[in-house]
């Protein structure tokens, strides 16, 4: 019955607060947190995220409330929701490395061209809005080009028109794809945490399978297919296999 009660009141949060609650709850989480306070602020700012608001900010503070009750799992979770919203914020990138430092799994990245490096940077350090404002601008700029073309008075200004053309319709079509594969990535979420202290993963999804590898609280995966309650991971060093879903959350 009190399960119930808690899970209607979460249910219901969001259909009888308005932004001055969830600004007070966010500043009392603040405040908590300076004066020590750390399980107490990480209650406030979820309070905040089942209100059903959500910022780069205040998964950060949230990260840092749970790293100070060493609930490594959490913080490492929450930082990565920081980056997911704001892949360029330096502090939420800082205190991931030091989240990182006290789990125990030490993965080696499976080696990878620079090409692909390349292009993986791109499809996750930048949100796909930036990318849509990028496409829309050479957008524009393929117009002009365009016109330029066409109306060009002079040989000269027809020929600028031609390259700068080419040019931009090269740079359109690559950005294209980037923000195609940016915006999958975004909304997939196949990215995932480890929650349980410690995990078997399994050579096929279910419990008589043979353990694969042992893996443990904090460290990141990627989700690559779902059957029933398991899902089929992979980590950073192609090492892949079956987990129960209840073991992981989602970035």
């Amino acid at each position: 019955m009190k399960k119930t009660i808690i899970l209607l009141s979460i249910i219901l949060l969001p259909l009888c607060v308005d932004a001055k609650d969830v600004d007070q709850w966010f500043a009392e989480g603040n405040e908590m947190y300076h004066l020590g306070n750390y399980d107490t602020a990480a209650a406030c700012y979820q309070k905040v995220l089942a209100a059903n608001y959500t910022s780069a900010e205040l998964y950060y503070n949230l990260g840092n409330a749970y790293y100070r009750t060493g609930q490594m799992g959490m913080a490492i979770l929450n930082y990565e929701r920081a980056l997911r919203l704001k892949p360029t914020m330096k502090d939420a990138q800082e205190n991931l490395a030091l989240a990182e430092v006290h789990t125990v799994d030490r993965i080696a990245t499976l080696p990878q061209l620079f090409v692909v490096r390349w292009f993986d940077t791109l499809c996750t350090k930048v949100k796909p809005g930036t990318w849509r404002f990028f496409w829309l601008v050479l957008f524009a700029l393929l117009g002009a080009t365009i016109i330029l073309l066409r109306i060009g008075r002079t040989l000269s200004l027809r020929k600028t028109g031609f390259i700068s053309a080419i040019v931009v319709a090269v740079l359109l079509v690559a950005t294209t794809v980037v923000l195609i594969t940016s915006t999958n990535r975004y909304n997939a979420r196949t990215s995932a945490i480890i929650m349980e202290p410690a995990i078997s993963v399994k050579g096929s999804p279910e419990q008589q399978s043979v353990d694969k590898l042992i893996l443990h609280e904090g460290t990141k995966v990627e989700i690559q297919d779902q059957l029933s309650n398991w899902y089929k991971i992979r980590i950073a060093d192609g090492t892949t296999g079956w987990c129960e879903a209840e073991a992981l959350e989602r970035i």
